[in-house]
């Protein structure tokens, strides 16, 4: 049997009495080297003095819901504003049964204002890739790349495993654990989960999960554009009755200038009138003036005749 299955099993330090803690980048790389740990991918630069950093692998799901696929063609999408998105890592795991692991967000994408929303821990034995919910809280859409490096994984030693036995003692009775199982190997119980790969977005669920706040955020916009659509609409409504109030009043007044100028009219047309009737009275008067003295120029019938 190969040094790396006999490292998943037993934990060549186990003798040491300091061996328990939180492992240092010097245990880090020598698990790794064996094929544990980091198992797959595992990239020198990414490793830190008490941790190694994940980068994003090439499956995800985006804040509609729909799975994609990230490589040459496609190196990055968008997360949408108050919304949900689905990751995996672009490392392997597989953990021995005497490590757990935890892993949580870089800080600087908390500053971004994105969130990892998953338990803290990987359990001893886990083996395949992890995958987890991102929260971009913010107001803006924020770009997820290929290869990004997101989150930070630490490694820490449990109690012991199956202290004393050899690997073909062990190996055995790990190979009966299926799912959540109860085992006895050399009079010790022990919890094994059922050891198998998982792959990218094993857990994925059959329905759309978008978040709340996206939810509100598209009701919001609907009810503004329809509080938009009625303001303008109030606005239109009020410039109509404002143009037509205008109309109605410049009509009105123009009736009155001309109501004003109709009665100046017949005023002046009375005062004409009357003036034409003082005339014909004089004229009149005149007229009978002259008929009574034309009466009287007129000589008598009996002057008229002679002798």
């Amino acid at each position: 049997m190969s040094a790396i299955h006999e490292w998943k099993y037993v934990d060549p330090d186990r003798d040491k009495p300091d061996r328990k803690g939180m492992l240092l980048s010097n245990q880090i790389i020598k698990f790794c080297e064996k094929g544990l740990l980091v198992a797959e991918e595992f990239r020198p630069m990414n490793l830190r003095p008490a941790a190694y950093t994940l980068r994003i692998g090439d499956k995800y799901v985006d804040s509609n819901g729909k799975p994609g696929v990230l490589g040459e063609k496609t190196p990055y999408f968008e997360m949408e504003p108050n919304s949900i998105v689905y990751v995996s890592t672009h490392e392997k795991l597989d953990l021995p049964y005497y490590i757990a692991a935890r892993f949580n967000l870089r800080v600087k994408w908390v500053y971004k204002g994105i969130l990892l929303g998953t338990g803290p821990q990987v359990e001893p034995g886990y083996r395949g890739y992890l995958s987890c919910p991102l929260y971009n809280l913010t107001d803006r859409p924020i770009r997820i790349s290929y290869l990004e490096d997101f989150a930070t994984i630490d490694f820490e030693r449990t109690t012991d495993f199956c202290r004393g036995l050899s690997v073909d003692k062990i190996k055995p009775a790990i190979k009966k654990c299926d799912e959540l199982d109860e085992i006895e190997v050399g009079g010790e119980l022990f919890l094994l989960f059922k050891q198998k790969d998982y792959p990218r977005l094993k857990h994925l669920p059959g329905y759309d999960v978008l978040s709340s706040l996206f939810e509100m955020q598209r009701e919001v916009r609907t009810w503004r554009h329809i509080g938009i659509a009625f303001a303008v609409s109030f606005f239109a409504l009020t410039l109509t009755l404002l143009g037509f109030g205008s109309n109605v009043f410049r009509q009105t007044s123009d009736l009155a200038t001309e109501a004003k100028a109709l009665r100046l009219s017949m005023l002046e047309s009375e005062t004409e009138a009357k003036q034409t009737r003082k005339d014909l009275q004089a004229l009149t008067e005149k007229l009978a003036a002259l008929e009574k003295t034309i009466q009287a120029n007129q000589p008598s019938p009996s002057q008229g005749k002679k002798p």
